[in-house]
């Protein structure tokens, strides 16, 4: 009878955990019977975003600052031609990768991914500003592999800041079930939950081996 209560108690402890959020890192964890929801919200990047900025600024700056150089510089029909030329060459390529770097991070912001895994499979929603811009889904069945991906590394005086992606395959089919996940521990802990909730324990062999780990291949 005290082993029944015992765990009659801890099914009731873990239903109370169920549907309350939980944090790992900067992923929110909520799980629902058999299924488990993973939320990267938006800001979960603003380290990197900020820098891709800053760089996308500096480029538009000096990109902007040489055309207004080369305009105001034709004081002839050949110097002027000469300075277009430039800013083709130049000048106008810097200013457009600057816009560029500055689009991908306000986009690196701005995003949220939301990631649902069942013994259905797994869904995923990407949302920007709040509006739904993408949906798919891989069914159960058809997952391979659940590869784990080197994102990001970034060196700094604190020491080397690894981030990891995963990947869900199906055939040549793939699609992007985690990402900015810090630290191989993290990357191959969220691997281990979601092969969990798939209820394929066959996946644990299937992926790759973690990069930049002790086994794995050191970016």
């Amino acid at each position: 009878m005290g082993e029944g209560c015992q765990s009659g108690e801890s099914k009731s402890r873990v239903s109370e955990l169920e549907g309350i959020p939980r944090w790992l890192g900067a992923m929110q964890v909520k799980v629902h019977g058999r299924s488990v929801e993973l939320y990267f919200p938006p800001l979960r990047a603003a380290g990197s975003a900020l820098m891709l900025a800053l760089f996308g600024a500096a480029c538009g700056f000096i990109g902007g600052a040489a055309i207004s150089g080369l305009v105001n510089s034709g004081d002839s029909a050949a110097t002027s031609a000469l300075a277009l030329a430039f800013a083709g060459v130049f000048a106008l390529p810097l200013a457009g990768l600057g816009v560029l770097f500055i689009a991908i991070a306000a986009w690196g912001v701005a995003n949220s991914l939301t990631v649902q895994v069942s013994p259905a499979g797994v869904r995923t929603e990407r949302r920007c500003l709040g509006f739904s811009v993408a949906r798919r889904a891989m069914p159960r069945d058809d997952i391979s592999a659940l590869d784990v991906q080197l994102a990001a590394k970034y060196v700094g005086v604190l020491g080397t800041a690894r981030y990891y992606r995963i990947i869900a395959r199906s055939g040549n089919h793939t699609l992007l079930v985690a990402d900015t996940l810090k630290g191989p521990d993290t990357a191959e802990n969220v691997r281990k939950l979601m092969i969990e909730h798939l209820g394929i324990p066959e996946l644990a062999a299937a992926g790759n081996e973690i990069p930049g780990t002790a086994v794995g291949i050191e970016a």
